[in-house]
């Protein structure tokens, strides 16, 4: 693995490396092979924190909570700079050279983890980030503490098989709140999703495209779509069908139009492709969606 900083740890700060024995069975445990921690750590003011590293071996996330730093990446399109504040998450994936260092005049404070696992290289897409985004602002990221803090307790405790399993599942509980509290900041700035929501429900008997509602957005195709699932989970076309579908079933329980005419009313001009969607979407084809509500009320 790609050995944390040497940085001599003062008072209240901690750095945990687990033992190879205890990684080799997170890497075969069926709880804890797609995603598992290596070293994780907290630094309480870094004054002279420091790390550069031309082969990185594993993936590394850095989030600072007061102060800031600076890093630089290696990639293929060219040299990133940039710098991490209070509230950022940096993310280093595994294969980048890169070097990062607190801040001389306000130092921070940080929470890392060195990490690996079968899933590890697709932390990108499951943080959203794009190819040359490293960098995700959280809110309310103080909801991540609790986990954060029985994670760290765990080094008070004897490493056995059971406690490294469960460090584990605790680091996969971070990722999995990661999006959501990166979502709504990304939310703030960079388009308003309740707007765009009026938008589609608006415009549900149109035929609408990806462009049309990058466009409402103010953003390129690529970039909405990124940052739309970002924030919803799911595509922006995804999105717009599956309000579509909902609207459908509100017409099927409110109204005798047949499938076609609601087909058509929502700019379907295949009735037999609504049906495939509608399906999809609701396990059930629309007819028979109709009469087993129409039987229960």
């Amino acid at each position: 693995m790609s050995q944390p900083s040497s940085w001599p740890l003062p008072t209240g700060s901690s750095r945990i490396v687990l033992p190879l024995e205890l990684t080799e069975h997170l890497a075969q445990h069926p709880l804890s092979k797609h995603l598992y921690p290596l070293a994780y750590g907290h630094y309480l003011e870094a004054m002279g924190h420091r790390a550069e590293r031309s082969m990185h071996t594993d993936h590394l996330l850095i989030f600072c909570h007061r102060g800031s730093g600076h890093y630089r990446i290696e990639t293929a399109l060219g040299t990133q700079f940039g710098s991490l504040n209070a509230g950022q998450l940096l993310f280093l994936p595994a294969g980048l050279a890169h070097a990062y260092h607190a801040d001389p005049t306000t130092p921070w404070s940080i929470y890392w983890t060195h990490f690996s696992g079968a899933e590890a290289a697709r932390c990108m897409d499951i943080l959203g980030l794009a190819p040359t985004q490293f960098v995700l602002t959280l809110d309310n990221w103080r909801s991540l503490l609790p986990n954060v803090t029985d994670l760290l307790n765990l080094q008070h405790q004897r490493w056995q098989r059971q406690r490294a399993v469960r460090a584990a599942t605790l680091l996969q509980n971070l990722f999995a709140q990661l999006p959501d509290l990166a979502s709504q900041a990304q939310q703030t700035q960079d388009f308003d999703l309740l707007a765009l929501e009026r938008f589609m429900q608006d415009n549900s008997h149109r035929n609408l495209d990806l462009a049309d509602i990058a466009r409402v957005a103010g953003l390129s195709r690529f970039h909405f779509a990124k940052k739309f699932k970002t924030v919803t989970g799911t595509s922006p076309m995804r999105y717009f069908n599956e309000l579509k579908i909902k609207l459908a079933c509100q017409q099927l329980d409110s109204s005798t139009d047949t499938v076609r005419a609601i087909a058509q009313s929502l700019g379907f001009d295949d009735p037999y492709y609504f049906s495939r969607l509608f399906k999809k979407v609701m396990g059930i084809a629309p007819s028979a969606y109709r009469d087993s509500h129409q039987g229960h009320n």
